[in-house]
C-alpha cells in the first residue's frame, strides 16, 4: 500500500496538533483556576489597606471642648491637601488683566479685580437652605492645609488668587461638608455648614455682605464635578458669578458639589 506512510505521518501530526492544543487548553484552565482564588484575595486586601489608609485622613472638626460628646464620632475625611494645592496652582495660571465683567448695578461693564490684601471677613446667607451670615474669611492661602483649616473651622473660605464678591470675575467660595449621620446631631456646626450645599436649588438666591452691603446673586448651575476639573475657577464669560464648592459624597470628598450664583 503505497500511501500508507503518508497516512502514517498525517496521523502523527493531527496527534501532535491535537496534543499541542490539550496542553494550551489546559494551561489556560489552569491560569483561570488560580486567578479566580488570587484576584479575589488581592482585591480583599487592597480594600482592606484602602480602609485603614481612610482611618489616617479622618479629621475631628470640632473644638477640645465638645470631644467629649463626640467621641469616636467623625465628622469628614480630608480630601487631599493635594488638591487644593493644584487648584492654587491653576488659580495662578488665571489672567485678569485687562478683562471686563458686566456689573448689574452700574449696568455697565467693569476691569476685574484681584485685591488679594483685603483682610475684612463676608458673610455668606442662602436662606433657602438654612444659612445665615456665615463667616467667609477672605483671601485664604489655600495651597497650605495647616492655612485653610484653621479658618474652615469658623466657617468659609474665600481662595485667593480669585476676585472677592463685588469685585467682578468669578469669586471661589469652600467649606467642608459632613457625613449626614454626624451633621444631623450637630447641624449648627459653621465648620462643616456646607452640608446643606446638597439641597440649594437653581434659581435660590445666595447673599455676601460685604463692607456693610449685601451683594446678591441667584443659583443658575448646580452639579457634580471630578476632582481634577479645574475649570470650576474661570469666569463664567462677561457674568460676574461666585462658586461655592464642597466635597462630595457629603463629608468624604471623591467628587465635588458645585453651585454657581450669577449676581443680580
Amino acid at each position: 500500500m503505497p500511501h500508507e506512510p503518508e497516512i502514517k505521518k498525517f496521523s502523527e501530526k493531527k496527534i501532535g496538533r491535537t496534543k499541542k492544543f490539550l496542553a494550551i487548553l489546559l494551561g489556560i484552565i489552569g491560569v483561570l483556576l488560580i486567578l479566580t482564588q488570587t484576584v479575589p484575595l488581592f482585591n480583599s486586601y487592597v480594600k482592606g489597606q484602602y480602609e485603614l489608609m481612610k482611618t489616617t485622613l479622618m479629621k475631628d472638626p470640632l473644638p477640645e471642648s465638645y470631644k467629649q460628646y463626640i467621641s469616636d464620632e467623625f465628622a469628614y475625611y480630608d480630601p487631599g491637601k493635594s488638591y487644593f494645592q493644584n487648584l492654587s496652582s491653576n488659580a495662578g495660571e488665571l489672567q485678569y488683566q485687562g478683562v471686563f465683567s458686566y456689573d448689574p448695578s452700574t449696568k455697565s461693564t467693569k476691569e476685574i479685580l484681584v485685591n488679594k490684601t483685603y483682610k475684612e471677613n463676608m458673610y455668606l446667607t442662602i436662606e433657602s437652605i438654612g444659612i445665615e451670615d456665615i463667616r467667609i474669611t477672605p483671601n485664604v492661602e489655600s495651597s497650605d492645609e495647616t492655612v485653610y483649616d484653621q479658618y474652615l473651622k469658623y466657617g468659609l473660605a474665600h481662595f485667593k488668587g480669585t476676585p472677592l464678591p463685588g469685585d467682578g470675575g468669578n469669586s471661589f467660595i469652600y467649606g467642608h461638608s459632613a457625613v449626614l449621620s454626624f451633621f444631623n446631631r450637630h447641624s449648627n456646626l459653621p465648620e462643616t455648614i456646607f452640608t446643606k450645599l446638597e439641597n440649594i436649588d437653581v434659581g435660590d438666591t445666595v447673599t455676601v455682605k460685604k463692607d456693610n452691603q449685601d451683594i446678591e446673586y441667584v443659583v443658575r448651575n448646580k452639579r457634580i464635578v471630578s476632582p481634577d476639573d479645574f475649570s470650576i475657577l474661570r469666569n463664567q464669560g462677561d457674568k460676574e458669578t461666585v462658586t461655592l464648592m464642597t466635597c462630595w459624597p457629603l463629608g468624604v470628598g471623591t467628587k465635588r458639589l458645585i453651585a454657581v450664583a450669577e449676581r443680580l
